[in-house]
């Protein structure tokens, strides 16, 4: 299987890197696979995974080492939780915390709270403290408010 990803440089697409990608699985971290993207032009990378299984689940991350911050970094995943995932948007320098947060994601409880602001609740895993929230947007990333069931059933006439 060949994974890709596009790296751009103020918005263009960037040569001459030497990404380095890192596949981990899902259930438990495990680095599975890693090496240097081969480069396509005009900005795409790719590298070919041929030990890929379809009944597991992946995280990937791709570092342009040589990039700034906000260009550096590309991950993904697959599987059912793949969009969460990507819509996340952390990174950082340490393959160890992405692997637990992505492992936290999938695994620990996600809660859908009323209110417009940082309503989607993601618990660390004694399921006791908020480990990350954020809030539920439309298509232009305006908050969108949750009413309550009770509010809603209220406001029905019910």
């Amino acid at each position: 299987m060949w994974i890709s990803t596009y790296f751009t440089l103020n918005y263009v697409g960037a040569t001459g890197l030497f990404p380095i990608i890192k596949i981990r699985l899902v259930e438990d971290g495990s680095l599975v696979a890693s090496g240097t993207m081969s480069e396509l032009g005009d900005g795409f990378f790719r590298y070919d995974f041929p030990y890929y299984d379809r009944t597991l689940d992946y995280m990937i991350s791709c570092d342009a080492v040589t990039l700034p911050s906000a260009e550096r970094y590309k991950a993904s995943a697959n599987g059912e939780y793949g969009n969460i995932i990507n819509d996340v948007k952390i990174m950082d320098d340490n393959t160890e915390i992405r692997a637990l947060l992505i492992r936290q994601i999938l695994t620990n409880r996600l809660e859908l709270e009323d209110g417009a602001v940082e309503n989607w609740k993601l618990y660390d895993d004694e399921d006791s403290d908020v480990l990350l929230s954020w809030d539920v947007t439309d298509k232009v990333d305006d908050a969108i408010f949750q009413q309550s069931l009770f509010d809603a059933s209220r406001s029905k006439g019910h």
